[in-house]
């Protein structure tokens, strides 16, 4: 199954539109799954993005545990 398509709206925002085309605005702090084990986060761990801001490599970086970390080393699970 392809993830949400995902795109920043500002440092307490983001856009998530589904497969279906149902959109919906994110406002930090929202839950988030990392689907792959960071040094401070192992994986499957729920955490909870504190800000966003765009990134030219990555597109989009989550501040998580006052750290910054790309966007797509997580799930969004929304409705």
């Amino acid at each position: 199954m392809d993830p949400p398509h995902i795109n920043y709206i500002n440092h307490s925002s983001i856009l998530v539109i589904n497969l279906t085309g149902k959109m919906r605005q994110l406002y930090v702090p929202f839950r988030v799954q990392c689907i792959v084990a960071i040094s401070n986060i192992p994986q499957k761990t729920w955490v909870y993005v504190e800000e966003v801001i765009p990134h030219d490599k990555h597109i989009i970086m989550y501040r998580i545990l006052d750290f910054w970390v790309p966007y797509n080393y997580f799930k969004i699970s929304v409705w």
